[in-house]
């Protein structure tokens, strides 16, 4: 119970459909996880990588440095409820690293560490390198992912074999020898195809993203899911997310749709509305055309972020909880 207080909102929740590990991430709040990460930074396993093993008021003001970057964000890792790790997603063109490489514009990185000792060697490093990946794409539109990880950290070996991402060669940085590793959106989602996420540990918001070209089982799948909402009988709102090169084939397409046609009343009673987040012109006036406030079942409404969907969608479900009181 405390841990579902303190870690109310992931900030994004990602699913591996082979191992069925689930990772969520939550940016760092200071008053609620220094004490965490200072315990961390002093573990041998971590001190000898990190090199921030400091003295309590140093790392404090490190990380308050940190998190007043605006090139870079924070994040504690929970995986299957556990929280297990920190990490570090970054604009590379905006940090250190373009001193020390060429850079493309659309270049994100990634930092992490594992700190509880028992979550070590069960295999959840790639689990967290394909989360954080699978943000970076779809919700920041990175071309391209870099790690940059100490040649001796040897449980990230499994990045060039295992994930697919390619290694341009070592680089000197001033505290380690580092293997730059980089993939491609196209390559990644090639090597590492997604699920349909449907994420109801918010409930009532349902969190659904969409990956680039999902089969016809992870839409079946995922109607599935559907049913088991509707089944529930309680309002909700859905904040989605598509990725760019997100298409269902003309079997799913008709699946859905028909699906679509036979909970249409359903969908009208529970569902409040879905907040699409997206930035494209052609896609915003879609949702607000005449024609999708007609055919659909609930609005649908266009936000730019996540965090102004999660706002919204709160706000959305507590008229509707004052509207039934």
């Amino acid at each position: 119970m405390e841990l579902r207080l303190m870690f109310k909102q992931a900030h994004y929740s990602y699913n591996d459909r082979q191992t069925k590990n689930h990772l969520n991430i939550y940016r760092v709040d200071l008053s609620r996880d220094f004490d965490r990460l200072y315990t961390w930074m002093h573990q041998p396993h971590v001190a000898k990588f990190w090199q921030l093993n400091l003295p309590h008021d140093q790392l404090l003001a490190h990380f308050k440095a940190a998190l007043a970057m605006s090139h870079q964000e924070l994040f504690i890792l929970q995986i299957n409820g556990q929280i297990i790790g920190y990490a570090e997603t970054y604009y590379a063109p905006d940090d250190r690293l373009a001193q020390f490489c060429q850079l493309q514009t659309s270049d994100f990185g990634i930092h992490l560490l594992i700190g509880e000792q028992d979550a070590i060697g069960k295999g959840y490093s790639s689990l967290i390198v394909c989360g954080l990946s699978d943000y970076l794409f779809t919700q920041h539109m990175a071309e391209r992912v870099l790690l940059e990880p100490n040649i001796e950290v040897s449980a990230l070996s499994m990045l060039e074999r295992k994930l697919g991402f390619s290694n341009l060669g070592n680089l000197e940085l001033p505290e380690k020898v580092a293997t730059l590793y980089a993939i491609t959106h196209h390559n990644f989602y090639k090597h590492n195809p997604s699920e349909i996420a449907c994420d109801l540990s918010n409930w009532p918001i349902v969190r659904l993203h969409f990956p680039s070209f999902p089969s016809d089982e992870a839409v079946d799948c995922w109607i599935r899911q559907l049913d088991e909402i509707l089944l529930r009988q309680e309002s909700y709102v859905v904040i989605s997310t598509f990725d760019r090169e997100y298409q269902f084939s003309q079997q799913a397409r008709k699946v859905e749709m028909a699906w679509f046609k036979r909970h249409k009343p359903l969908l009208a009673k529970y569902c409040c509305a879905m907040l699409r987040v997206t930035n494209d012109a052609e896609m915003i006036a879609k949702l607000n055309s005449p024609a999708m406030a007609k055919g659909m079942p609930f609005r649908c409404i266009p936000v730019q972020t996540l965090d102004m969907a999660v706002q919204q969608a709160e706000l959305i479900l507590n008229r509707e909880s004052c509207a039934n009181a």
